[in-house]
């Protein structure tokens, strides 16, 4: 039924029926009850669109990224586009900003700039948190909304995290590690030489899985730039100089190169490789024998919810139930993995076609 309609069955004016919907004052509680008790014996459920077009209500939303792995960030992009194409109707608007992974100053000033360009809400992926804390305990304590992805900062007031818990992936690339070694072995950590929160962590739940087994020893760490330059190299050269080494764990976004370096040596499944993400590349090193697992964290949620929960608070008030979202973890093998490729390539034409 429509409010007219509602007004008319309760003898009431269509203005009254309005006021008690929108939560406004000005309505006697014993007409306020009458009202809400009709509403929900006839089922009655707002038009949103039509009330953001009579309330002449927008709502602006800014999602901060990285630009590495390009890849993985697409697939965030994409969840950032299902979640506006479904909202865009109600008054959404969003924006999303592609910052240099080797200028996280950027980020910085995204964040102080926005706010006073007419955004409501900024959903970020943060390149080096420590460098965005105090920026976004700012925004926090004067009410503006912040979901943080992909990376947790566990010391700042935000509305969410929707992310990966990274110490537990790590924990899972351990026990893949060891199931597929027969937990026995020796073991490489490739490593970034600069601290970053995800690879670190990530290190940590994989040395704590290992740690359990005692014929299972980690004996080179190697460590590379941010940007992964020289990682087929390195890998080639530690296996042909170490060709003991049973299992190379892949922390950051390394997992093509490494795979190539397998191939070219003709160990493909020989040497168990377990790493992060997936693409076509990665795809087809499991499908060779090179890679021997990969874990994925929904890229694609990590978009959509951001925007999601953004856009429920803005407009209702609606916080989301917890301030953490962890996504789910999936480890991927040679025999699922076109499946995940499926899903991307699904997600991609349905939000294009």
């Amino acid at each position: 039924m429509t409010t007219t309609e509602i007004a008319n069955l309760l003898g009431i004016s269509r203005g009254t029926v309005s006021r008690v919907i929108n939560n406004q004052p000005n309505v006697k509680e014993e007409t306020r009850k009458m009202i809400l008790e009709a509403l929900e014996k006839y089922g009655y459920t707002p038009n949103e669109t039509a009330r953001s077009l009579v309330m002449k209500k927008s709502i602006r939303i800014a999602v901060i990224i990285f630009s590495d792995p390009k890849f993985f960030w697409e697939q965030v992009t994409r969840g950032i586009t299902s979640a506006y194409n479904e909202l865009r109707s109600f008054g959404l608007e969003v924006d999303y900003y592609v910052t240099d992974i080797l200028h996280p100053e950027e980020q910085l000033k995204l964040l102080q700039d926005l706010p006073s360009k007419g955004y409501h809400g900024i959903a970020i992926a943060p390149n080096v948190p420590q460098m965005l804390v105090e920026e976004i305990s700012r925004l926090s304590s004067r009410d503006f909304p912040i979901v943080i992805i992909n990376v947790e900062i566990p010391s700042v007031e935000h509305l969410c995290y929707i992310g990966c818990d990274y110490i537990q992936a790590g924990i899972l690339a351990g026990e893949i590690m060891t199931k597929s070694m027969d937990y026995h072995g020796e073991v490489a950590i490739l490593a970034l030489k600069d601290p970053v929160v995800s690879v670190d962590q990530r290190i940590t739940g994989f040395r704590r899985e290992l740690s359990n087994y005692k014929e299972i020893s980690i004996t080179h760490i190697c460590r590379f730039s941010r940007m992964g330059e020289g990682v087929y190299e390195g890998v080639y050269n530690l296996i042909s100089e170490h060709p003991e080494i049973t299992g190379i764990f892949v922390s950051f976004a390394g997992m093509e190169q490494t795979s190539q370096a397998i191939l070219d040596l003709g160990f493909e499944s020989k040497k168990k490789v377990v790493g992060y993400d997936l693409n076509d590349d990665i795809y087809n090193g499991l499908k060779k024998g090179s890679i021997t697992a990969t874990i994925c964290h929904e890229p694609y949620h990590q978009g959509y919810f951001a925007v999601k929960i953004l856009y429920r608070y803005l407009n209702h008030g609606i916080r989301p139930s917890s301030s953490v979202m962890y996504n789910k973890l999936e480890a991927i093998f040679s025999t699922n993995a076109k499946y995940y490729l499926e899903d991307q390539m699904q997600i991609e034409m349905l939000l294009y076609r």
